[in-house]
């Protein structure tokens, strides 16, 4: 069938969608390509194998519309060649025997929930082909071959600005759901499901981007629990079977966004005679709103991050001193950090901010705060001024002071910042940094004194990147701040948000905070170890015992389980209390940020805690304890780990190309 270059454009929209299906045993339309007629065959007048999968979910739209014959056959056709790892084993791979390779692949596939993408082909006689690329295998789901499971994606925002977008109908990006998917019945805000969808509309340029029907108060929510019963396909897309999902609408407690709106509307109506009162009992202690603004100060200069990697960065500058910031060079690291000082209203020009270009030629504390020479008398500030700008946090400890050290690591951290290291973790009253010895002749000791007390009115922003001009982090420093990885955004995501973002003044008004008082307000005050639950203080253990166990001077040591305990303290919650990270997200960062950081080595010493993976397409560590650990029941009670799982798989690949994971 000739088809236009329109047509030919929409098929190959479908290469994009995600499915789950099955092995499809006993059909009886195999199409006639193998050379017997059965679920595995080879392929006629080929050494190749293919196998056909029956769908369990929905086609994607162009390939359901499109009349072709050879579209309308309901299975998919996978070719051994094609597929990655998750399906051919080494034994498969080293095996030239087919009907051992029929065993192997039959048993690889059997009974189990496949996840795939559509590969729509077309061959030179204009005919079209139903391929597939199997993403994963799911080993462990109760399936049979009249299961239906229906597509649901996951947004990246809070419930309040996601359900004030349906409102608006204003556009929604659905990363993994793009314009070749039928509309979306359910989509998933964090722990809500959201459902009852009026009319969807798609966006005229990004093929990612939904509009629903303005005013669509008629959509319900309802607080649900998936981690027992969700598959996912990409990052943001889950499938549900559909039955659960008709059971948890007749059996839980649904409502509808509307009455919700309201009650956020009347809530945001007290904030005024709320919003400064300096309890952690109030309705909003303004928190929120400060995040709120911070979001969009971000958009107004350009940048794009989640929201869940601004409120990271909140927590881990809150309740730790010095926070890192890593990633691709070039997306805006250093500007996150002048955009978090701006919400702190520090300025140059007030002296509450300094930025600190970091050069390799630092290799000891004198060489960013100066030195006392012993034949003037004199004192001799560094040319980085950080010691005037301590003095003058000191001074003016009502005001919030923001140092930013940019480039961090281009020389050795552990070298010119020794003395704050140590320093950092006392209290904010006993944190005195010594510019020279209380018995030493210092003429300016008036402009200089002996010792400068840091407050929690300072803290410390670093940006790094990681390549072979720079140096790595020691376990020292690594134990004492939060390393975030920020997640690159994609271009059309920033375009729809500068686009809606310009049709509207700042949502939250002004919400910056300068105040010191305030800005410790938002900090509790309970004591870390009740952050845990008895469950998770024995997985610290089991954790610790692992990783012990590969490495004497690595584990879960009393400080980070503080550390992980003070953050999860400190999540902040929306005007109606909400949290804005559930627990489970936020003890996944953490176990990434203050422990999987910290493993790196060789193949030797780490190969079967961390697994390798050597080929390209693989996405699973072979023999990985730690990925094991992760990945097991008892794992999942606490958290996916997704985050976790996802650096232990870019460790493996490490591992497996160079021998070395960083």
């Amino acid at each position: 069938m000739e088809y236009s270059q329109e047509h030919r454009a929409r098929l190959m929209k479908s290469n994009d969608c995600y499915m789950v299906g099955i092995l499809a045993e006993g059909e009886s339309y195999y199409p006639p390509l193998g050379d017997e007629q059965e679920a595995i065959t080879t392929l006629k007048n080929s050494n190749s194998l293919i196998f056909y999968i029956k769908p369990l979910s929905v086609d994607p739209q162009p390939i359901t519309e499109i009349i072709d014959p050879n579209l309308s056959n309901p299975l998919y056709i996978g070719i051994d060649n094609d597929q990655n790892n998750v399906v051919k084993p080494m034994t498969y791979k080293f095996t030239q025997d087919v009907r051992e390779k029929k065993r192997i692949l039959y048993e690889k596939l059997k009974g189990k929930l496949i996840l795939f993408k559509p590969k729509i082909t077309f061959s030179r006689e204009d005919k079209t082909y139903k391929n597939l690329i199997i993403i994963n295998i799911e080993p462990d789901v109760k399936i049979d071959k009249n299961m239906e499971f229906i597509p649901i994606p996951v947004v990246d925002m809070r419930n309040s600005e996601f359900q004030q977008k349906l409102l608006d109908g204003s556009s929604i990006i659905l990363e993994d759901f793009n314009h070749a998917m039928y509309p979306p019945e359910y989509i998933i805000c964090n722990n809500y499901l959201y459902f009852n969808f009026p009319e969807w509309t798609k966006h005229s340029s990004d093929s990612k981007a939904w509009m629903c029907e303005k005013y669509s108060d008629k959509v319900n929510r309802l607080k649900i629990d998936t981690s027992n019963s969700e598959i996912r396909g990409g990052d943001n897309i889950i499938f549900i079977d559909k039955q659960l999902l008709y059971k948890m609408e007749n059996e839980g407690k649904v409502e509808k966004i509307s009455d919700s709106i309201e009650e956020l509307q009347y809530t945001e109506s007290k904030l005024d005679e709320n919003i400064y009162d300096d309890t952690n009992n109030s309705i909003s202690n303004g928190e929120f709103e400060f995040i709120e603004t911070f979001k969009e100060t971000t958009i107004l200069n350009n940048l794009c991050y989640s929201i869940e990697d601004l409120i990271n960065l909140h927590i881990c500058v809150k309740t730790n001193p010095l926070t890192i910031l890593a990633g691709m060079s070039g997306t805006g690291k250093s500007e996150l950090a002048n955009s978090y000082a701006k919400m702190l209203k520090a300025s140059e020009k007030d002296g509450t901010l300094l930025f600190l270009p970091i050069s390799p030629s630092y290799t000891e504390p004198g060489d960013i705060l100066g030195f006392l020479n012993n034949t003037t008398g004199l004192y001799i500030p560094s040319e980085t001024r950080l010691v005037d700008f301590l003095i003058h946090a000191q001074n003016n400890s009502n005001l919030m002071h923001l140092v930013i050290f940019d480039e961090m690591n281009l020389s050795q951290v552990e070298h010119w910042f020794a003395p704050f290291i140590s320093l950092l973790e006392q209290r904010p009253e006993e944190r005195r940094l010594y510019l020279y010895s209380p018995e030493a002749h210092c003429i300016n000791r008036k402009a200089y004194p002996g010792y400068i007390i840091i407050n929690d009115n300072v803290k410390f922003i670093g940006t790094v990147n990681i390549d072979e001009t720079t140096k790595d982090f020691s376990d020292r420093l690594l134990d004492r701040a939060n390393i975030i990885n920020l997640k690159k955004e994609k271009l059309a995501k920033l375009q729809v948000e500068m686009s809606e973002l310009g049709l509207k003044s700042l949502a939250y008004g002004n919400f910056e905070c300068d105040n010191v008082a305030k800005y410790q307000s938002w900090t509790a005050n309970n004591n870390w170890i009740e952050a845990y639950s008895h469950e998770e203080i024995e997985f610290l253990d089991e954790l610790h015992n692992l990783l012990n166990k590969y490495d004497v001077q690595k584990g879960v040591s009393f400080r980070i389980a503080r550390k992980i305990g003070e953050y999860l303290l400190n999540i902040p919650s929306d005007t109606i209390g909400n949290k804005l990270l559930s627990k489970d997200v936020a003890f996944d960062i953490q176990i990434k940020q203050r422990l999987i950081t910290k493993i790196k080595g060789t193949e030797k010493q780490y190969g079967k805690l961390i697994g390798l993976i050597k080929e390209r397409d693989n996405n699973i560590p072979l023999n990985s304890e730690l990925f094991n650990f992760f990945d097991s029941d008892k794992a999942s009670k606490i958290s996916s780990f997704t985050l976790t799982k996802n650096e232990i798989i870019r460790k493996a690949k490490e591992l497996g190309v160079y021998g070395y994971a960083n």
